[in-house]
C-alpha cells in the first residue's frame, strides 16, 4: 500500500483528501483505518472523502469485507456518520457494490464521481438512502 491522506475541516464537514495506490483488502482497510482516525480527530460528524486518484483493487469481495470490518471494528456511532466518497469513474462498478453492502448495514457511506455532486449530497439535511 502507497497512500497518503490528509484532512483539513471545512465550514460544514471534514474535507478527506486520499492518493495512492491500494491492492488488497488489507490496504483497504489500513486507509479506511486512516481516515477513521482523521474522522475521530476532528469529531466530524459529515465527512467528504476525496479520492479520484486514488487506485483501488477492481475485484467486489475485498469491499464485502471491509464493510464487515466496518461493522467488527468502528463505533456503532459511525452509522450516525454521513459520508461522501468521490472516485474516479473506472472504479463506479466497485463503488456501487461497496455503497449497497455500507447501507444494508446502516451506515450512510456513498460514492460519487462527482465532487460538486458529492459535496451536495453531503450538505443536504435529508438522509438519503439511494441516489
Amino acid at each position: 500500500m502507497n497512500i497518503v491522506i490528509t484532512s483539513r475541516p471545512e465550514p460544514e464537514y471534514l474535507l478527506v483528501e486520499s492518493k495512492g495506490v491500494l491492492f488488497t483488502k488489507d490496504d483497504l482497510v489500513r486507509q479506511s483505518k486512516l481516515i477513521h482516525e482523521e474522522i475521530v480527530k476532528h469529531k466530524a460528524k459529515k465527512i467528504l472523502v476525496n479520492e479520484p486518484d486514488t487506485k483501488f483493487p477492481l475485484e467486489l469481495f475485498p469491499y464485502y469485507e471491509l464493510v464487515k470490518f466496518y461493522v467488527d471494528n468502528f463505533p456503532p456511532e459511525m452509522r450516525l456518520k454521513k459520508i461522501a466518497v468521490v472516485i474516479a469513474q473506472e472504479y463506479e462498478k466497485m463503488a456501487r457494490f461497496w455503497e449497497t453492502v455500507c447501507i444494508n448495514r446502516g451506515f450512510q457511506y456513498f460514492a460519487f464521481t462527482s465532487f460538486l455532486e458529492a459535496h451536495d449530497w453531503l450538505l443536504n439535511e435529508t438522509p438519503l438512502t439511494s441516489k
